[in-house]
């Protein structure tokens, strides 16, 4: 059988490895939109390197949009087959990827009112629609953690849990073909072992075969503090001064990390007594499907969630959906926190958020995660002094600082310690993907100081046969 890499390799989004089985069955493990790649993609600009009506099965791993966004366009361009997920995953792409489409379609709308006449022709429409995700739904099928499903008599898949998100999964294929059985194991993107609110990822076991991400290969996070004392820290730094601390956090994962810390400093009677906004009707509708999968949840929040009812609302707290709350929030003058997408700045209500507070010298941007190369949140890391936010350029007066406290990737010690637990003396090769050529470098030297060879880092679009 063979592997190839169609994405995110030697780059961290984009998501996507095509197995094809001996007998011309193909697995797609991934199908994620490519930020590094162009953030105007469109429908004129990008093509799937294989035929999508080829495909025998999609398995998704988790929610986010680097590796679920292109699956609508993979339905409309011809893929007939399942794609299978965890129940919490259908739940929440159904929100992640009408959004994405929503999205898609404001920035064409924008494209076109900035074009002349003569011009607007030339410019191509979304990747996909509304109606196409509604089509692209109706083909995923759900499955429980830790339990084997047989596809068909060539392979057997089973999830378990990889901590990086609700429902996020690692996949493990089981493969029988020409008298022997061959076990890969794929991880999506794992989680920390001290997340806030998700468990610890599960090591897959007795694997021929290992790809794995490797987002912060080559580094440790750098916050040692516990995220109720970091946060709590940029609360006093910028509230006391009357400012308003905004941070651009994804909605799906990060931003009910935030909150729940927030609601945990609420009842220890820490938090200031200032509004807590939530501007983001995808994280708002993504917040309620945490509370509905209660026994996915670590043992502190199921805890918690015991105890006091809820994981995320308390009195200071206002979920902002309707635009016209949203305008309101904008003329919001008082001290406030302000939590919106998206988490890379990139798109969504954030960027109003943070060129209303930019060029106020009391005000706080905390970049809550990984941003991007090219995208507006890494262009703010950079220490510019101005900055162009939608054709315009602004002078940088507002704190800009970041943590890794929320970060929903392991770093380089949890990676390692992950693939030490998954490895053993018949594995043959580890596929290090989901990562930038430092990051992915660095794992690899550490792998093989470690004792651990045939690791291999592929190149994008790079095949390997699997023995």
């Amino acid at each position: 059988m063979k592997i190839t890499f169609y994405g995110a390799a030697r780059q961290v989004t984009g998501s996507m490895h095509l197995l094809t089985l001996d007998n011309g069955y193909k697995v797609l493990l991934d199908c994620g939109m490519n930020y590094e790649q162009k953030r105007e993609l469109n429908a004129a600009s990008f093509e799937f390197p294989f035929n999508p009506a080829d495909i025998d099965v999609v398995l998704l791993s988790h929610a986010h949009i680097d590796h679920s966004g292109n699956i609508p366009k993979l339905v409309a361009d011809g893929f007939r087959g399942h794609i299978l997920c965890t129940p919490p995953t259908y739940d929440l792409i159904n929100y992640l990827l009408h959004d994405s489409a929503n999205i898609q379609l404001n920035e064409y709308k924008q494209r076109l009112s900035r074009a002349t006449k003569h011009r607007r022709t030339l410019i191509a429409p979304p990747i996909y629609s509304d109606k196409q995700v509604d089509k692209a739904m109706e083909q995923v099928v759900t499955l429980p953690f830790n339990k084997p499903f047989v596809i068909n008599e060539h392979l057997q898949v089973e999830f378990t849990e990889a901590g990086h998100l609700l429902g996020a999964a690692c996949t493990t294929l089981t493969v029988n073909e020409n008298g022997k059985t061959t076990r890969i194991g794929f991880t999506g993107d794992l989680g920390r072992n001290h997340a806030e609110l998700i468990r610890v990822p599960q090591p897959m076991q007795q694997l021929d075969y290992l790809i794995t991400e490797t987002t912060y290969g080559g580094r440790k996070h750098k916050s040692s503090a516990h995220a109720e004392e970091e946060l709590l820290r940029y609360m006093d730094e910028t509230l006391r001064i009357r400012g308003r601390l905004i941070i651009p956090a994804f909605s799906v994962g990060r931003t009910q990390s935030i909150l729940f810390v927030i609601h945990k400093l609420f009842k220890k009677g820490l938090m200031p007594p200032v509004k807590v906004f939530v501007d983001s009707p995808l994280a708002v509708r993504s917040t309620r499907v945490y509370e509905k999968y209660p026994e996915l949840l670590n043992t502190e929040a199921r805890e918690f969630l015991t105890a006091h009812g809820t994981l995320f609302d308390f009195e200071q707290l206002e979920l902002i959906e309707d635009y016209d709350d949203h305008e309101r929030v904008l003329l919001y003058m008082e001290p406030c926190i302000i939590i919106s997408a998206a988490g890379m700045v990139e798109g969504g209500r954030i960027q109003e958020h943070v060129k209303n507070n930019i060029q106020n010298p009391f005000s706080t941007i905390l970049i809550a995660g990984y941003c991007a190369e090219g995208t507006l949140g890494h262009r703010l890391l950079q220490g510019q002094q101005t900055i162009g936010i939608k054709g315009r350029d602004y002078r940088i007066y507002s704190k800009i600082a970041q943590t890794d406290v929320f970060s929903s990737h392991p770093d380089r010690d949890e990676i390692e310690h992950y693939i030490q637990a998954c490895h053993h003396a018949g594995m043959k090769k580890i596929f290090l993907v989901h990562g930038d050529e430092n990051n992915l470098e660095s794992m690899q030297q550490l792998l093989t100081e470690k004792g651990i060879e045939q690791v291999i880092i592929p190149e994008l679009n790079e095949s390997y046969t699997l023995t």
